[in-house]
This record gives structure tokens, C-alpha cells and sequence, in this order.
């Protein structure tokens, strides 16, 4: 009997790691006013942190690209980890388009907002594994106050000008490579 219980709660545990880390897939659409891009004044124009490798890192970042994919991820969430391989192929692929992505795995530090070295290098397994190996930073207290602090579940997405200004909305959940690069291409063509 106990043995059956185990099963039944590791079965359950599984499915509920690898489905969904955050809100349901009906709720995976982006929030929209009015179905039109918007731009909100620099949610992330002035921050500082350090990158995985522990290399300082601001708003410079930004620069000279159009635009920026920010993907929030958490070493825990399935669907996060899963879509990092496309997101590697897609960085690589837009690279000359004046286009770059950044991630930034949220569970890196503990409870105080001290930085979990054990963590990092998960993360940085991972981001190996998957040949996600585009710019991740790492939470600061600045990025929070910017907007980590609004993360409500990962992945979540946000895109970026050059200044920092969000360009369209919030993109909760996953998506595959084709839907990326749909929502890429009207980001940029609408820029």
C-alpha cells in the first residue's frame, strides 16, 4: 500500500513539474491592449547585476540591438528547460538581425537574496544541456525592483528596445520555435 502511494505521488509530482510551472495554457497568451504593441517606459532602463559567470552587467546590455528577448526561467520548471534549446537555435539564427535574448533564472538565490553558488551551477548545467548559451544574468536587487519582483510564475517573457522599454506585453508559458519566431518577426517588423 505504501508503495502504491509513493508511485501515485511521484506520478503527480512529475506531471505537475513537467505541465506547467505557473498559470494554466489558457492562460499562456500574452495581455494585450487592444491587440496593439505597446511600449512601457524603462522597466528595465537602470539596473545592475552580474551575468552567470559573474561578469558585471547594466542597461548597456541593450544596446545596439532592436530588440531583446528576456526569458525568466527557474531550474525546477519543465517547460522553461524545454523550450531552452530552441531559444539557443533562435539566438544564434537572429544574431545578425539586431536581435539577442537574455535569461535569467529567478532561483539562484536563497530566501535573503544571496546568491546560491550550488544553484548557479545548476543553472549553468543546464544552460550547457540545452545549448542555451546566450547571456543569462543573475537576480539582483535592482533587476527585482525593475521586474523580478512582478514574476508571478516562469517562464515569462518580455521583450526589450535598446533603452530598456518593454516593447508589446508579457508572454506566460512556453511556446515552440515557430510561435517564437512569429512573435519575434511582428516585434521587429512593427519596431
Amino acid at each position: 500500500m505504501k508503495k502504491i502511494l509513493a508511485l501515485i505521488l511521484s506520478v503527480i509530482m512529475f506531471a505537475l513539474i513537467f505541465t506547467s510551472c505557473g498559470k494554466s495554457e489558457a492562460e499562456n497568451e500574452p495581455t494585450s491592449v487592444g491587440g496593439e504593441i505597446t511600449q512601457n517606459s524603462g522597466i528595465l532602463s537602470d539596473f545592475t547585476t552580474t551575468d552567470i559567470d559573474g561578469n558585471t552587467v547594466n542597461q548597456s546590455v541593450f544596446k545596439g540591438k532592436k530588440l531583446t528577448m528576456v526569458n525568466i526561467w527557474a531550474t525546477f520548471c519543465g517547460p522553461c528547460i524545454n523550450e531552452m534549446p530552441d531559444l539557443g537555435e533562435i539566438s544564434e539564427e537572429y544574431a545578425d538581425k539586431d536581435f539577442q535574448i537574455i535569461g535569467i533564472p529567478v532561483d539562484v538565490v536563497d530566501y535573503y537574496g544571496n546568491i546560491d553558488e550550488s544553484q548557479v551551477e545548476l543553472a549553468k548545467d543546464i544552460i550547457d544541456e540545452t545549448g542555451a548559451v546566450y547571456l543569462h544574468l543573475l537576480p539582483s536587487v535592482s533587476l527585482n525592483q525593475a521586474k523580478l519582483s512582478q514574476v508571478t510564475s516562469v517562464p515569462e517573457t518580455i521583450f526589450v528596445d535598446e533603452n530598456g522599454n518593454q516593447v508589446g506585453e508579457s508572454y506566460i508559458g512556453s511556446r515552440s520555435m515557430a510561435q517564437w519566431k512569429e512573435i519575434i518577426d511582428g516585434l521587429m517588423e512593427n519596431m
